[in-house]
């Protein structure tokens, strides 16, 4: 449940944010001619979106981006001037600096090849039957390469202090399963762009132009059955229909065709008793394929997965290819990203929370975190998190009984800061003076080592799922905690001089949108000790649902593009967070005041200076082709969605801007809001 949000151009367009605390208000952006009531996302942003341009390695650029640019700066110049020292004798910030050396060390990628994936092609090269197909998979798996299906490790959803593996559908090229069967004329040229791309990948890995086009077609072939097969994004969301808890011998049964001891066997795992089974549909498809299907199409579907998940470690041929596709077709972008910056990204993983990700995170701490900013985002913390308990209180259609629960959800839920008390054990690691792809695939294999000794074991409680350098925040509903990372704690967001007002309406907003993740439609789920169960009285669940609907219909109302509307049903966790947040950080923001009364600023009320720092916080421009993609399958609304969306539902920001509350607030029960 993060945030979820692409990364980060130009020293220049860091100036709209920089400056003294009454300065974090891009103020001057303010345009006047619209009118704040009916559209407060082009009043607040449209100088700033008509000034911006999206920089050609960007597919959108933001309030976020910005922020991580920042962070990107930050770790290059740490890690270039490390690299020009002696290096540690050994330990984590040694294997973050020879893990970096290689990935930009273009004439050794060119050199290695695809030298370092022959042992994953020889092991492709003798698959004769489903036990080689299990084994092969399981030994990518362990490399970072995913293929067939995907695993992990994580808490129990029903026993919240134990560990539990889990096997979820995947092994797909395309981002989504719905790619490989829309009609409309966009996504048939993407279709025909991905077979085109496979064909190239397999002629750079050495085929014929003849052999390379049969190979794309026995993957794509074999892809679209795994599709078929594979729950839709919307689907995915149901809490209750992704929790299958079996044993192996259950597991053998369920989808035959695959020997599931075998492939555990391969990846070190024989100790798993138990596993999670998310999509049992899709187990069955993929167990029936691997039994019917010849050896000869899953070597040609498993040799193009190790080159796919090896793509950007490779020589600049492959790279390019990689990039043409997945960022130029799928998602606009014009040209690569700088070398480091591709880099970093690998050697963390999206959202840093994997490989040497963490010790990433700790190299930024040393150079860019201040206590006092902890101190002060405790404060707005607990002023948010107050805020809906008093919500929780009042609130008029809940009964005694899911309240009380509720209150003591609320009073339960942890919170980190910054980053973690304890920091990753990276001794069992091996990453040192190999090359990059090499380094990625032991970087993965730590990884997964790491999980399969975990599982059934006590969960820790300290784990951080994100690194503290990635411009992120989530709710962990299976640890019913509230995690924000040192990087995004700062200007926009947060600025620990800055006004009350601008504070709450950045990351105050941002605390009220994690913390209401525990109660929407899918954290609700869960109680105070992070397990799912059915904790609700009937009556009080049907009252949320016919609440939740109408945000479904609300953001499901909203114009999208290129014939592509929104998903209220997909996108509701997050709008109801979103909603949520809005409301009690407006609600926090007063208690503040309280205590610390505030005039205005550049004209300024602190209620429009706080719905003004809310508008700018997500403003961002995006190409077409990243919007379309973002309707389709993300869990998001569109930024401007996102500022839309909850201010119809508040009639303090028609208030606090003279707005005639009919023209401002939903036309049909605004008030019926679940908070």
């Amino acid at each position: 449940m993060k945030l979820a949000f692409p990364r980060p151009l130009a020293g220049a367009l860091l100036l709209a944010f920089a400056g003294s605390a009454g300065a974090t208000l891009d103020v001057a952006g303010v345009d006047a001619s619209v009118d704040a009531c009916t559209d407060f996302y082009q009043y607040a942003n449209r100088k700033w979106l008509a000034a911006t341009p999206i920089p050609d390695d960007r597919a959108r650029w933001g309030t976020f981006e910005v922020i991580a640019l920042r962070n990107e700066q930050l770790l290059q110049k740490a890690f270039e001037d490390a690299l020009r020292k002696p290096l540690p004798a050994a330990g984590p910030e040694r294997m973050v600096l020879q893990h970096y050396a290689s990935g930009m060390d273009a004439a050794a990628i060119e050199k290695a090849g695809l030298t370092p994936l022959e042992p994953h092609f020889a092991r492709i090269r003798a698959v004769a039957s489903p036990k080689d197909i299990a084994q092969a998979i399981a030994r990518m798996h362990a490399s970072g390469m995913g293929a067939g299906f995907d695993f992990g490790v994580q808490p129990d959803a029903r026993d919240s202090t134990r560990y539990l593996a889990e096997l979820a559908q995947g092994g797909l090229g395309m981002p989504d399963r719905d790619y490989y069967f829309l009609e409309d004329e966009r996504s048939t040229k993407l279709r025909e762009g991905y077979r085109k791309h496979v064909a190239r990948m397999f002629e750079l890995a050495g085929d014929d132009a003849a052999a390379a086009a049969r190979n794309a077609g026995t993957v794509f072939a074999l892809e679209s059955e795994l599709a078929r097969a594979s729950m839709t994004a919307t689907e995915r969301r149901d809490v209750d229909k992704t929790y299958n808890k079996m044993t192996l011998a259950q597991l053998s049964s369920e989808a035959p065709g695959l020997p599931w001891r075998d492939y555990f066997a391969a990846l070190g795992a024989k100790g798993i008793a138990d596993v999670n089974v998310a999509q049992p549909a899709f187990f069955k498809a993929l167990g029936r394929l691997a039994a019917e299907r010849p050896a000869a199409e899953w070597q040609t579907y498993l040799r193009w997965h190790a080159l796919h998940a090896a793509a950007s470690k490779l020589p600049p041929a492959f790279e390019s290819e990689n990039f043409d596709f997945y960022d130029r077709q799928f998602h606009g972008t014009q040209a690569p990203a700088p070398r480091h910056r591709r880099v970093m990204r690998i050697i963390g993983g999206d959202f840093g929370d994997q490989g040497l990700g963490m010790a990433v995170g700790r190299i930024f701490v040393d150079n860019a975190f201040s206590p006092a900013a902890k101190t002060r985002a405790l404060e707005l913390i607990q002023n948010v998190k107050a805020a809906l308990g008093d919500r929780l209180k009042t609130v008029d259609w809940m009964t005694e009984t899911t309240r009380q629960r509720s209150l003591e959800k609320l009073a339960a839920m942890q919170i980190k800061i910054g980053y973690p008390d304890k920091w990753r054990d990276y001794s069992g690691a091996d990453i040192g003076p190999y090359s990059f792809v090499e380094n990625w695939m032991r970087s993965a294999a730590f990884d997964v080592r790491r999980d399969v000794n975990r599982a059934g074991q006590p969960v820790d409680r300290s784990d951080w799922l994100m690194s503290p350098h990635v411009v992120n925040a989530y709710y962990n509903a299976r640890g019913n905690e509230i995690v924000f990372p040192a990087a995004i704690l700062q200007p926009p967001y947060f600025d620990a001089k800055a006004d009350d007002a601008v504070n709450y309406g950045g990351i105050g907003m941002v605390i009220g949108h994690e913390i209401t993740h525990g109660f929407d439609n899918r954290g609700r789920r869960f109680d105070k000790d992070g397990n799912l169960r059915d904790w609700w009285t009937p009556e009080d669940e049907r009252r949320y649902t016919e609440r939740a609907q109408r945000i479904v219909q609300q953001y499901g109302g909203f114009e999208g593009i290129e014939g592509v509307k929104p998903n209220g049903t997909l996108t509701l966790g997050e709008n109801i967070s979103d909603v949520g947040g809005m409301k009690i950080a407006y609600d926090a923001l007063q208690r503040a005041l309280k205590a610390r009364p505030q005039g205005k600023i550049d004209g300024l009320t602190p209620e429009q200076r706080f719905f003004l720092a809310f508008g700018q916080a997500w403003r961002a421009k995006a190409r077409l082709e990243w919007e379309r993609n973002a309707l389709l399958t993300g869990q998001h609304s569109l930024p401007r969605f996102r500022v839309r969306g909850p201010l119809a539902h508040m009639p303090e920001f028609a208030r606090a801007f003279a707005c005639d509350p009919s023209k401002t607030l939903l036309s049909a029960g605004a008030g019926e809001n679940i908070w």
